[in-house]
């Protein structure tokens, strides 16, 4: 069970809608802000990513870094045509493409959370190869704070079926709320900023600052 595939799907084809313009496309920490969680995955133990957008998307927000030879293998893009009617499609859309190589979990992760670590994504891949390797099953491992569950969120194959019924903007983080927190582990995590989604203008700029946000 040890080499069993865990592949990464980068949800960056929302509307940005509350911020008024492409907030992946805004500068962060020498990079862009769409850059960063990609580039913290790439360097974890995901075996691929695959990067789902909205179709019409230029990729313009993506560092040139992710198209070099170091980088440019480990990932995959695909496009969303659904998008616009909300996250679930494009959730929809990334399990497709991780479906088709077979894997036997996928990590969803948010192009807006810029500060996830290393650590944390390979914690709950380390805690799902474990699970495995011990012959349990779980649907889930989710990271959280002060109990309540976060994304990134690493499902099983055996849930796939389900989230590939979500609608609309239910996302995956909703459904463990509403339905299976009993059938997965949560890791805990202290640093709120970890989990930071940026929607406004005025929460980025409050980054930009250095100055926490709630």
């Amino acid at each position: 069970m040890q080499d069993s595939k865990i592949v990464g799907i980068y949800l960056a084809a929302g509307k940005s809608s509350r911020m008024g313009e492409n907030k992946l496309l805004l500068p962060l920490k020498n990079t862009t802000l769409g850059s960063l969680a990609l580039n913290t995955a790439l360097t974890t133990n995901l075996d691929h990513i695959v990067v789902v957008t909205k179709e019409e998307d230029p990729l313009d927000w993506l560092d040139y870094i992710f198209f070099t030879s170091l980088f440019v293998k480990r990932w995959t893009h695909v496009t969303c045509a659904e998008a616009k009617e909300g996250q679930a499609y494009s959730l929809r859309r990334g399990l497709q493409e991780v479906n088709a190589m077979k894997a036997e979990a996928a990590l969803v992760f948010l192009a807006d959370q810029p500060f996830v670590t290393v650590r944390i994504m390979n914690n709950l891949i380390s805690r799902y190869r474990t699970i495995l390797n011990e012959g349990r099953e779980r649907d889930f491992v989710a990271a959280s704070f002060k109990g309540i569950v976060r994304p990134p969120i690493l499902f099983s194959r055996n849930m796939f079926p389900t989230l590939e019924k979500l609608e609309g903007d239910m996302g995956a983080r909703k459904l463990i709320r509403k339905s299976f927190i009993g059938n997965g582990d949560t890791i805990e995590y202290e640093d709120e900023r970890a989990f930071f989604d940026i929607d406004t203008r005025e929460e980025y700029e409050q980054v930009k600052e250095g100055i926490p946000y709630k």
